[in-house]
């Protein structure tokens, strides 16, 4: 994707001036940014995804004027949802995208970030009045609206001391100063950046999709990298100081010795394989820990047919991709936390890397790289393995 090519979606902004002037920093409203996504999905999708045991589905309530909040987790009956009042409730459905690939293409629109910070597609439903409270998140998301109307109050940038409610099961603000408030419509986009407060309340019966992003926590990745340099190290490598000099007090722990120490630890950490072996499955582990992925059996000759006959192939929208090496040339390919090895089919590095980027591709976009006899028998194996999908025109 060109970062340097005003998008429609984003007011007319390029990546980078988005990037440069909003990301991580102010919100941006763009008006019918996306006028066909609420045809995707709609309430009764939602309802039925939020009844599946797989699907980590909440219902919130909005009790006494913003003063009581009720939370309940799926699964949920259709009992459950005849019981419910009319106004004031929100049903809230994670990752709708791994199981609407038409939606998941929609992280396109997207590509100029990194694929591995993106999350999942959230979708909220609400009657008149649904909210689920003043309150500010950890990550980057894009809110769109599908059907109906909500009302979003913008706020301050608020941090773990910032007070909140007491005796709630959410995390709900104490107070909101409001610096922005309108009303949005169907395909109308608005991005939050992380920690800003924002309160957003139906108008009436109402589909939002939220394009949250993922911010892996630094611990848990220095946890990897020490891990993995421990493996390649093991008790090999010891402290030097060959520029030792002599001091008076034998027991004084000398500020610089810590920080020699500290250098070469760092110079540990910072070996460019150790950084890629560590970080590149970790990047790549998939939104949920028991997902696998399944596919389906096909030879070379069948899915050229098919592709020509309008299949299109779509990237698998559970798993998550990443790869090392040169841009566009994938050296080492993973894939939900494991590393893709080539076995016997020794697949072009710009092909692999075309696929890991693209979220589908059509027969036109493929047929230069399948020629390639490598290239479409691992191709065909990857589909066998469930990484890509093949989906009907």
């Amino acid at each position: 994707m060109k970062t340097n090519i005003p998008l429609a979606h984003l007011g007319g902004l390029t990546a980078d001036e988005f990037l440069r002037d909003y990301w991580q920093k102010k919100p941006l409203l763009v008006r019918n940014a996306f006028p066909n996504l609420a045809a995707l999905v709609g309430k009764e999708d939602l309802m039925e995804l939020a009844q599946e045991d797989s699907i980590e589905a909440r219902i919130v309530l909005e009790q006494d004027g913003n003063k009581k909040w009720a939370l309940r987790k799926g699964p949920f009956t259709v009992k459950q949802y005849k019981q419910l009042p009319k106004t004031h409730w929100t049903l809230l459905v994670q990752a709708v995208d791994h199981y609407f690939p038409e939606l998941a293409v929609y992280w396109q629109n997207f590509s100029f970030i990194p694929s591995w910070r993106t999350d999942d597609i959230m979708i909220s439903y609400a009657p008149q009045g649904g909210s689920v409270g003043k309150h500010f998140d950890q990550y980057d998301v894009f809110l769109v609206q599908g059907g109906g109307q909500r009302r979003w109050q913008l706020g301050e940038f608020c941090d773990k001391d910032s007070p909140l409610v007491p005796n709630t099961p959410l995390r709900i603000l104490a107070d909101m100063p409001v610096t922005f408030d309108e009303v949005v419509n169907a395909g109308d986009l608005l991005y939050v950046p992380p920690r800003l407060a924002h309160y957003g309340v139906a108008e009436n019966d109402c589909l939002t999709f939220s394009f949250g992003f993922r911010a892996p926590a630094l611990a848990h990745a220095l946890e990897r990298l020490v891990d993995v340099a421990l493996e390649h190290t093991g008790t090999e490598s010891l402290y030097s100081d060959p520029q030792l000099t002599a001091q008076t007090h034998s027991a004084w722990l000398n500020p610089q010795h810590l920080q020699d120490l500290q250098q070469q630890i760092l110079s540990l950490l910072s070996n460019p394989n150790i950084l890629s072996t560590a970080l590149a499955p970790f990047l790549s582990e998939p939104k949920y820990d028991d997902y696998e992925a399944m596919g389906e059996e096909i030879d070379p000759e069948e899915l050229i047919t098919r592709l020509q006959q309008g299949t299109i192939i779509c990237r698998d929208p559970a798993s998550r991709f990443v790869y090392v090496g040169e841009q566009g040339q994938a050296q080492h390919l993973y894939i939900n936390g494991e590393e893709i090895e080539p076995s016997e089919f020794h697949a072009k590095a710009d092909f692999m890397a075309l696929l890991a980027d693209s979220c589908q591709l059509t027969w036109d976009e493929l047929k230069s790289h399948i020629e390639d006899h490598d290239n479409i028998n691992w191709l065909c194996d990857q589909l066998s393995a469930g990484f890509w999908l093949l989906l009907e025109d």
